[in-house]
């Protein structure tokens, strides 16, 4: 008996999208607390949506998913999250190496280390 395709729920993909836009309304009203709660729940969407799309054959999609969860951690501020993330992305995608190094940069910009 053959195992079925994986399946990439619509569903999810709309929560985590609406999770990104409840962050960054709360980042528009400085309510960084706020953003950050949303941005954790996307992040966490995202790690499943790109094993989602990984085990359903869509590398491209995949990784797009683990940048994007990568980048909800940072901007969440959970920095000692997101780095390991992008590192893994790094070795796994040497062929997007630049977008991926792209995507921390302007990270490192937008979200200054806050002292």
């Amino acid at each position: 008996m053959s195992a079925a395709p994986a399946m990439v729920s619509d569903m999810l993909v709309i929560v985590k999208s609406r999770e990104v836009q409840r962050a960054t309304l709360a980042e528009m009203r400085g309510d960084r607390r706020e953003a950050a709660k949303h941005f954790l729940a996307a992040a966490h969407l995202e790690l499943v949506l790109a094993d989602d799309y990984a085990q359903s054959g869509q590398p491209a999609l995949a990784l797009r998913s683990g940048i994007s969860a990568a980048s909800c951690f940072w901007s969440a501020g959970d920095r000692d999250r997101a780095r390991p993330l992008f590192d893994e992305l790094l070795q796994a995608h040497p062929g997007q190496a630049d977008a991926i190094r792209q995507a921390a940069e302007e990270l490192e910009k937008d979200y200054p280390v806050q002292t």
